[in-house]
């Protein structure tokens, strides 16, 4: 990677954003692709972004709808700030592979593992009240015969029984990971206080 001025704020950005996407390829776990200006750079099993926008093309979107049959159309996109690897002879090695996926599976834990709060000054600083979380963690899916761009999933039961779905654009941090073989994605979203 190029030494870069970290003056030029706009050089930096563009040279750590990244487009991700579940790769379809690998039939037997789940693996997604890591793109840098329309090259694939590189496969991980666990990747972390900051600066997150979800993109969908439209077109790409249709023709899914069209010939129900997947095509890459759809990425998140943002900066890098981590990633498990995944290497084409990790099959060789069961032992490497799965120490790979536990890495994964920890460095979501982690990253998830809290939000950033801010101080409500009405309170003491002793009450938990005076503490308040900025964010929250909620799950990202996208099914291109359902929906047209990228969606939430709130489980909240004290919401409503059924999960509810809400359109997604923007998120502060996003962790892209696979749980139980599945592709799962966590977004951290701002909280929308009421004062």
């Amino acid at each position: 990677m190029p030494l870069y001025d970290i003056t030029d704020k706009k050089a930096v950005r563009k040279a750590l954003r990244r487009d991700i996407y579940r790769n379809l390829h690998f039939k037997d776990e789940v693996v997604y692709s890591v793109r840098k200006d329309g090259l694939v750079e590189g496969h991980a099993l666990c990747y972390v972004m900051d600066g997150v926008t979800f993109h969908v093309g439209p077109k790409g979107n249709q023709r899914v709808r069209d010939e129900q049959r997947k095509n890459v159309h759809a990425v998140v996109r943002g900066h890098v700030i981590n990633a498990v690897w995944h290497y084409a002879d990790m099959y060789h090695d069961a032992f490497e592979l799965g120490w790979a996926k536990d890495a994964a599976k920890s460095m979501a834990d982690i990253e998830m593992c809290g939000v950033p709060v801010s101080r409500n000054t009405n309170y003491h600083e002793d009450d938990t009240r005076a503490w308040e979380p900025m964010y929250k963690w909620i799950e990202v899916v996208y099914n291109p015969y359902k929906y047209r761009t990228f969606m939430t999933r709130d489980t909240n039961p004290f919401r409503s029984m059924e999960d509810v779905y809400e359109p997604i654009f923007t998120a502060r941090k996003v962790v892209i990971y696979s749980e139980n073989g599945k592709s799962k994605v966590m977004a951290m979203i701002p909280l929308l206080t009421q004062n």
